[in-house]
């Protein structure tokens, strides 16, 4: 999933509303998220037309991103399991 796709689906959503993540399909548990840690490229991935910085083309931005699981807060209620497909 990229950035904005992300975006998009939490678009709709409330801003009050709390973002966990769920896990495990054959014991589903329920995380809180702790972080959100962007990554950028490491120079030696780079190839050698995305490290020359003259070019206009050349592109330094992150390339992951990534969600910290925090707490684990319980079991997945069944009514999200069941929403997700598990």
């Amino acid at each position: 999933m990229k950035v904005i796709e992300l975006k998009e689906a939490l678009e709709q959503m409330p801003d009050e509303a709390e973002v966990r993540l769920a896990m495990q399909p054959s014991w589903p548990f329920e995380y809180s998220i702790s972080d959100v840690i962007p990554l950028e490229p490491i120079e030696e991935e780079l190839d050698e037309e995305e490290k020359r910085e003259d070019d206009p083309e050349f592109d330094d931005t992150i390339k992951v991103v990534y969600l910290v699981e925090g707490s684990q807060l319980g079991y997945l209620p069944g009514e999200a399991s069941e929403a997700i497909g598990w």
